[in-house]
């Protein structure tokens, strides 16, 4: 209810009851309205007001009543701390100064008590039902902040997705480019030292060239909207596809072996893909700073889980990346580590080594 209808309750009540042209009357119940309309601010000193206005009104055998239960209403509703206890108290022992007197003047002892008790009760019920108020506001605030955090973690929940999005699509761009380019460059480059024919040369650079391109059309149709009912990706590579990667190494490549060990089975997309990128990246590594070594690739399906380890014996002078700083070795980790894995490079005096580790889910 608003603070200007609760202000006029006190003086539509001398109205109803025939005193609404007594002047001190009128003034008192003005004097109530006045004190109502600021209780929404002010309810403790709101109450007090009305109190004391309502005991002048008593005295001239005039109480109003409504006035001072309004009054203990919006103490409870608006009221804060302990003044909320304060007002009520207050009022309750005044009722209960006033008894002995009523008692002298009155005589009906039983009678006295009834109405005394009945104001107690309806005073403590309306400061009540106001606490009920202050609390269903307290709810539906508490309601409305969490609506605003959740909608805010939400927002930034959809952020770090697109971000985490776009880091996925760089690295899969990185992988994809840096592979087919260096593979690219090793078969020409092996093609013009060991004088190999222009046309064989030529053949396998369009063959890398005609799979980097499949994979790029692939990773690009994400990032446009396909028409509906039409799929133009191309399925992601699988593991199985790993024995052409390893045999398609240029003759200035590494010359890897791949063996498979425990029970080889069909995983989740996301590992498979993972798997596959582990592999492709640390090929490319082997390719751009050890040259044509022989290299070893070591997939272990275990219960939980599925490890790869990709191992290069490191001849004198080779320049290799053995603290893992590299870009590709960087988003090959933080790839695995998106999927609960992790990447653990090892330099020493004459191997260099690429083992990733991956949580194993069976393909649903």
């Amino acid at each position: 209810m608003s603070d200007g209808v609760l202000a006029i309750l006190p003086l539509l009540v001398c109205w109803l009851i025939g005193r609404g042209e007594d002047v001190v009357v009128l003034a008192l119940a003005c004097g109530q309205s006045l004190a109502l309309m600021g209780s929404r601010r002010y309810p403790l000193t709101a109450l007090g007001i009305v109190v004391a206005l309502e005991l002048a009104l008593a005295l001239m055998t005039m109480p109003v009543l409504v006035a001072p239960l309004v009054a203990a209403s919006r103490l409870g509703a608006w009221g804060r701390g302990d003044r909320r206890v304060i007002g009520v108290v207050s009022v309750l022992v005044l009722l209960l100064a006033g008894l002995p007197l009523t008692l002298l003047a009155i005589g009906d002892p039983i009678r006295v008590l009834a109405v005394y008790s009945a104001l107690a009760l309806l005073f403590v019920g309306f400061w009540a039902v106001g606490r009920l108020d202050a609390r269903q506001r307290d709810r539906i605030r508490e309601l409305q902040e969490r609506s605003q955090q959740l909608e805010a973690e939400r927002t930034d929940l959809e952020r770090r997705a697109a971000e985490r999005e776009r880091a996925l699509l760089a690295r899969e761009l990185h992988d994809i480019l840096n592979h087919s380019v260096t593979t690219m460059v090793l078969d020409a480059e092996a093609g013009a030292d060991t004088r190999d024919s222009m046309e064989e040369t030529l053949r396998r650079v369009a063959h890398t060239g005609r799979e980097s391109l499949a994979e790029l059309r692939r990773l690009l149709g994400v990032l446009r909207e396909a028409p509906p009912g039409h799929n133009p990706l191309a399925p992601p590579p699988k593991l199985q596809q790993l024995d052409d990667l390893v045999a398609a190494s240029p003759p200035g490549g590494p010359r890897a072996l791949l063996e498979r060990r425990g029970a080889v089975r069909q995983v989740d997309a996301s590992i498979e893909l993972a798997a596959y990128r582990v592999v492709q990246e640390a090929l490319t590594n082997i390719a751009k700073h050890a040259g044509p070594v022989d290299a070893r690739v070591l997939l272990t399906y275990e219960p939980a889980r599925l490890t790869i380890r990709v191992t290069n014996p490191v001849r004198g002078g080779t320049r290799t990346i053995g603290n893992g700083a590299g870009v590709g070795l960087i988003g090959m980790r933080e790839r695995v580590e998106l999927l609960g894995g992790s990447v653990k490079v090892t330099s020493g005096s004459t191997t260099f080594e690429v083992r990733a580790t991956l949580p194993l889910r069976s393909a649903s």
